[in-house]
């Protein structure tokens, strides 16, 4: 399929809703708070993002997804006890499963180390 839009022009100016540093930032934060299968499609999600192999109209969904889950104040406050990240996981998720044909090995291999260098886990 021919992509016949312009993906830089498109993401310009979206430093606003998401960069690498307020994802890291996020990530950090939220810890397991998302619980650690959202976590880890939140790391996929963030090097296939990264990744030049990643078909360009999956980075915009990447991208959206990924803008959303940083963001503090969306559907259901991020603050909010039990039921802040519900919605986030729910994005993450179901972003990941639109792009997830796109999703190489060498990609989950690197999110999942990703993982464990800032959670420590094994």
């Amino acid at each position: 399929m021919e992509e016949n839009f312009d993906y830089e022009k498109m993401t310009a100016g979206s430093e606003e809703q998401y960069s690498d540093k307020k994802f890291k930032n996020k990530f950090t934060n939220v810890g397991g708070g998302l619980g650690k299968k959202a976590m880890q499609a939140a790391a996929t999600l963030y090097v296939a993002l990264r990744s030049p192999d990643m078909p360009k109209s999956n980075k915009l969904i990447v991208l959206a997804a990924l803008g959303y889950f940083i963001m503090p104040l969306d559907v259901i406050a991020d603050f909010l006890p039990l039921a802040g990240l519900t919605d986030d996981a729910f994005v993450i998720l179901t972003a990941l499963g639109k792009v997830y044909l796109s999703i190489t090995d060498e990609m989950k291999l690197e999110a999942k180390e990703l993982i464990e260098k800032k959670f420590n886990k094994e």
